[in-house]
């Protein structure tokens, strides 16, 4: 609790000299390996804001809290580790229950984009995917399930990632070290630290909102059959 406390304190006053001091940094590293893993390999982690916290990354690298290197070895591991995940969990569980309930959490429209996607591009599709939010999580699992060869899967899983990750992290990372942001760097900051929270907390409502659709869907199902049998 005492580390939570410390990391926003220095998250709101723009103390780069705590947050890469070693004892905190380690746990900055291990908190962005697992968002990013989750967002990228479990559907109901799908609302995790992954690409606003690669930027903010590469912001917090051109303030010398992350090491460039060493930062995109470990969001390139998550990301990589994540999509396997998701893609074991469609080879393994298949249409199984657990599966569809995953697979109900997202919209329509998630669905859609990325049956296009898979079924026009294959596994090439995951380039395009890994820079629209949901479908990334969403595609691994369609390639499980589809059966596709597992070693050709990891190469393109691995390069997409590795493209995904160091695009966006260079990008802030330039952002971060340009005029315009030391200009107005503690603004800039607070908005791009306000962001992922934003974010996850509106993919927690959208989830909420999600789960009791299909509740009351369920229950309707279930009252509507109760009474056919009655009659």
């Amino acid at each position: 609790m005492e580390t939570i406390v410390t990391l926003y304190s220095a998250f709101v006053n723009l103390d780069y000299a705590t947050l890469s001091n070693p004892n905190v940094l380690w746990i900055l590293y291990g908190m962005l390996f697992m968002i990013i893993l989750l967002e990228n390999g479990i559907l109901p982690a799908a609302f995790l804001p992954g690409d606003s916290l690669l930027f903010l990354t590469g912001v917090l690298i051109s303030q010398d809290v992350f090491h460039f290197g060493l930062i995109n070895v470990i969001l390139i591991s998550g990301a990589a580790f994540g999509t396997w995940l998701g893609y074991i969990q469609g080879r393994w569980l298949g249409n199984t229950k657990i599966v569809k309930s995953w697979m109900e959490h997202l919209p329509e429209k998630y669905h859609q984009k990325s049956e296009v996607l898979f079924h026009k591009y294959g596994l090439q599709a995951l380039f395009i995917g890994r820079f629209i939010a949901f479908v990334r999580t969403l595609l691994p699992m369609m390639a499980g399930l589809s059966g596709l060869h597992s070693k050709k899967f990891h190469i393109y899983n691995w390069i997409s990632a590795t493209l995904w990750i160091s695009l966006i992290v260079t990008l802030g990372y330039l952002f971060g070290n340009s005029p315009f942001f030391k200009d107005y760097e503690k603004q800039i900051m607070s908005l791009l630290m306000l962001i992922p929270v934003f974010l996850l907390v509106m993919g927690l409502i959208f989830s909420a909102w999600m789960a009791l659709k299909r509740w009351l869907a369920n229950k309707k199902s279930s009252q509507t059959s109760v009474n056919k049998d009655k009659n």
